[in-house]
């Protein structure tokens, strides 16, 4: 034997080392314990815990049955979802030429009132007074049609190649804001929109990515109207800054802006316009202040 800090002599082996060592080390494959512990849970009757492989296939094997399910039922309802909104737009139609009837059948009952209304109103020279007042009224509130001449402003969103969309370049209700109120700067006696008559009470908005007047959708391009002597009009409305900054938009984005002269602009009155309130008609007597 050796002391423990001394070497072992030539051909002497180590006393802490066993020979057996390096075989176990060759031949075993499994570690001891493992084996000692697999023995102790035969012996228990423990069954063996599961492989994390198994574990992982098992969970693969899951998630990929619930999407398939989620994949199922999505290819399932997408029909149904067509369906349903092919019934929202055939209901929308219907509902828009219900208005559209409804408002054609009010214009009528309008023309008709008015003209029952001048008719007894020229039996005296008070009547075609107050008459003539009434028109004036009906022309500044536009409820009612006018005629005359004027000028065309048209305004368009920009043309891309390729049937491209213009994205920001479009025209914007704030931009149909800025030319009827120079417009109306400029002079104008009565003003449409796409058909749609301008008044007092008139609202041009946009709905996600539709632009409306008097709650109605209008489409490009946007056809302005507005009546007025063009001698005075034209001239005014292309010093206003809305128009002078409308020519750089055409220059900068591509955007469409026209102005035309026209002999005869025939207008609709509004269809917005509602009685909230009248009173009988007195004529003056004479000696009334």
């Amino acid at each position: 034997m050796t002391d423990e800090g001394e070497a072992p002599r030539p051909g002497e082996a180590h006393p802490f080392v066993s020979p057996s060592l390096f075989v176990d080390i060759t031949t075993i494959t499994v570690d001891p314990g493992y084996v000692t512990a697999a023995a102790r849970r035969a012996e228990s009757g423990s069954p063996a815990p599961r492989p994390a492989t198994a574990l992982a296939l098992v969970a693969l094997l899951v998630v990929g049955g619930i999407w398939g399910v989620a994949a199922a039922q999505t290819r399932e309802r997408a029909p149904a979802a067509a369906r349903i909104r092919a019934s929202l737009v055939d209901e929308a139609q219907r509902r828009t030429s219900a208005t559209d009837r409804l408002a054609a059948e009010q214009e009528r009952l309008r023309r008709e009132t008015a003209a029952a209304r001048d008719e007894r109103l020229r039996r005296t020279s008070a009547g075609r007074a107050l008459a003539a007042e009434v028109g004036s009224l009906e022309v500044a509130v536009g409820s009612g049609p006018v005629t005359g001449p004027g000028i065309v402003v048209t305004l368009d969103d920009a043309e891309l190649a390729g049937g491209e969309d213009p994205g920001e370049n479009r025209i914007a209700d704030v931009d149909l804001q800025t030319v009827v109120n120079a417009l109306w700067e400029a002079g104008a006696e009565a003003i449409s929109v796409n058909d749609r008559r301008v008044g007092p009470l008139t609202a041009i908005r946009e709905a996600g990515e539709a632009i409306t007047v008097d709650y109605r959708p209008v489409s490009p391009p946007y056809v302005v109207r507005a009546i007025g002597d063009p001698d005075v009009l034209e001239p005014a409305f292309a010093d206003t800054p809305a128009a002078r900054r409308f020519q750089t938009y055409v220059e900068a984005f591509g955007l469409r802006f026209d102005v035309a002269r026209a002999e005869r602009l025939d207008l609709p009155g509004s269809e917005t316009i509602r009685l909230d309130h009248a009173v009988p008609y007195s004529p003056p007597t004479k000696g009334t202040p």
